[in-house]
């Protein structure tokens, strides 16, 4: 058989041996033997292919370079599927990956629970909750093979918390770790997976949904999937999300008052029809025999098997709610990941009915997120236990310092485009990269100027469907593509391992907006970057970031300091309604303009009006 270089080298083309003769010997050509057996110079190899470097090794078979361990990078990117949150030390022995050390505050009522020691087996051995070693071990072997070496300061801290039964309320900055601070604690308070209550005495403890995790987005749902099972391997535990297709699972194991008045409803009309058909003429010979053959269908959990965790979105769970599918009587705890955005005007009305359906007196509420305005501090502590205790990592609403921040004025909507352009072609921005726009129209318009610069680039917004988009993230974590053109729905809580440089291709409606949007980098301490455009049309909103890029320890132009500051109106109109722009790349209608005309004909035409009555 032919080899590849023959093949390359065929159908008339020539190489130059001789001239070429290093760069053959450094690719394994070598030379032959007087005795013509194709063996090659070990020699030439030994002193030549030293030279080749890791990075022009694209297809992992040098013989001058060892293999069998992964560089560090790689080894972190070959975990993708799970959350930073999974991973308290980096593939190196050398050195370990952790967020900076930060100052952690905890307030409220006396005594406070004491927090956790960094070693893993502190966990399992809390005085409050003490696991046997049959409980124990496999969670702390799946912690191993997950890379997990000791826990982090919030999750020395929210655990404690968690494991002395007081209800939290956790502000901690972006990559610090917070998943994993109320999965583990959770996982260690319910002790044994539902399946293995089956047929014991504790058997009740197993029903219904045991543990519930809500979340804004879909696309954070299914990153705390990931991490659940990442760290509930060796035992079988049952977690899920709660989608369309999963719905019936869901109802079938903690069923709600509906569901047993359909089952009243089924065994009457049952009922009737037997005795409707007492008086028909026997069909013997189209029956089969089967004592099961007139039996009702048994539904998809007649075991009653509960669910360990379950991850959902408010509008679905609300809708289960409100049509009394579903009982959340049985929860033991509720965790509130991103809180500050649950307890916001847009999911309030549905956050609500979902806490009160909780009535479980034994109910333990969590909740999590890297900002937590004072408005919405001040709801949520309406529904902790003695306003629970208060967990704040660094300082409060703070973005994290790992990321080096900078604003960049571009003008316009042209010089956006042309900015990012300049951004590419210098290499100032390296891949993996998300960039941040502020609706789908624009999404989609910058997706296809990238398209045509020849990058491996791809859009996710709430516009594309759920399978694509997980389809879209899954390539990005697996290098597959290069770029992501995002909306807000990736802007809070995911998590992409190694992402460089993150965007803001439009301005941020807020504070909390930049600080989320810029946590998609730097976390877990890894360093990152990130650059934020501005026009004339984001001057007025200009000095609220440019305060955070301060308390960041970013340098910062005085001027943006001393301009003044946005009134009350201009941050509530902005909080609601994102700056009307031109299209991407400055072409298209001016909306601004536009709105100026109609303004200026309808003064014209009011003026002309008075005119007419007064002649």
């Amino acid at each position: 058989m032919a080899s590849a270089f023959n093949l390359l080298t065929a159908g008339g083309a020539k190489f130059d041996k001789n001239r070429f003769k290093q760069d053959f010997e450094l690719f394994g050509g070598g030379k032959k033997d007087r005795k013509g057996k194709g063996k090659a110079s070990t020699k030439a190899i030994e002193t030549d292919t030293k030279s080749l470097p890791h990075s022009l090794d694209f297809f992992g078979d040098h013989p001058s370079i060892n293999h069998q361990t992964k560089p560090p990078i790689a080894q972190e990117e070959s975990e993708s599927d799970s959350d930073s949150d999974a991973s308290s030390s980096s593939s190196s022995s050398s050195s370990k990956i952790a967020p900076p050390v930060q100052k952690i505050t905890l307030t409220g009522p006396e005594p406070l629970p004491k927090s956790l020691h960094t070693n893993l087996p502190s966990l399992v051995n809390h005085p409050s909750v003490s696991l046997s070693s049959r409980e124990g071990e496999p969670l702390l072997k799946a912690l191993n093979g997950a890379n997990i070496n000791s826990l982090w300061g919030v999750q020395c801290s929210v655990g404690g918390c968690l494991l002395e039964g007081k209800d939290t309320l956790c502000i901690a900055p972006t990559g610090s770790g917070k998943t994993l601070s109320y999965i583990l604690p959770t996982l260690v308070k319910l002790r044994d997976p539902s399946r293995s209550l089956r047929n014991t005495e504790n058997e009740v403890e197993g029903h219904g949904i045991r543990a519930l995790i809500l979340v804004p987005t879909h696309d954070l749902a299914i990153q705390i999937l990931n991490v659940t099972k990442a760290v509930t391997k060796g035992r079988s535990w049952r977690s899920m999300v709660l989608t369309k297709a999963t719905e019936k699972a869901v109802c079938d194991s903690s069923p709600g008052t509906a569901s047993d008045d359909s089952e009243e409803n089924v065994e009457n009309d049952g009922e009737r029809e037997e005795d409707e058909e007492e008086g028909s003429e026997d069909d013997d010979e189209e029956s089969t025999g089967s004592v099961d053959e007139f039996a009702q269908p048994k539904s998809g959990n007649p075991t009653g098997l509960g669910i360990d965790f379950l991850i959902a979105t408010p509008e679905r769970l609300h809708h289960l709610l409100e049509s009394k599918r579903i009982s959340l009587a049985l929860t033991q705890h509720v965790i509130l990941d991103e809180s500050d955005r649950l307890l916001s005007p847009d999911f309030l009305p549905q956050i609500e009915p979902i806490l009160a359906a909780c009535t479980n007196p034994d109910v333990q509420k969590c909740l999590l997120s890297a900002t937590m305005p004072s408005g919405v501090e001040e709801i949520a502590k309406k529904w902790l236990r003695d306003e629970g205790v208060r967990v704040v990592v660094g300082v409060k609403d703070s973005a994290v310092t790992t990321v080096d921040q900078s604003l960049l004025y571009t003008g316009s909507e042209s010089g956006k485009l042309l900015a990012l352009r300049n951004l590419l072609s210098t290499g100032s921005l390296p891949y993996p990269s998300l960039i941040f726009v502020q609706s789908i129209e624009r999404a989609d318009e910058l997706y296809k100027n990238l398209i045509l610069e020849g990058i491996k680039v791809d859009v996710v917004h709430s516009g594309k469907g759920k399978s694509k988009r997980d389809q879209a993230i899954n390539n990005f974590r697996l290098g597959n593509v290069w770029m992501l053109v995002v909306t807000e729905v990736l802007a809070r809580g995911m998590d992409f391992r190694g992402v460089k440089v993150v965007v803001n291709y439009d301005f941020p409606q807020t504070v909390q907006s930049y600080i989320h949007r810029i946590g998609r980098t730097g976390r877990a301490g890894r360093p990152g970057k990130a650059i934020t455009f501005f026009n004339l049309e984001d001057g007025p909103y200009l000095r609220t970031i440019a305060n955070v890029l301060r308390s960041s320890g970013c340098q910062v132009p005085e001027y943006m300091l001393d301009m003044k500051k946005p009134t009350q109106n201009q941050k509530r109109s902005l909080a609601k309604a994102p700056i009307k722009r031109k299209a991407i790349g400055g072409g298209g209608r001016d909306v601004g303009r536009e709105e100026g005309r109609k303004k200026q004909m309808m003064k014209e035409a009011s003026k002309r009006r008075k005119m007419k009555t007064d002649e």
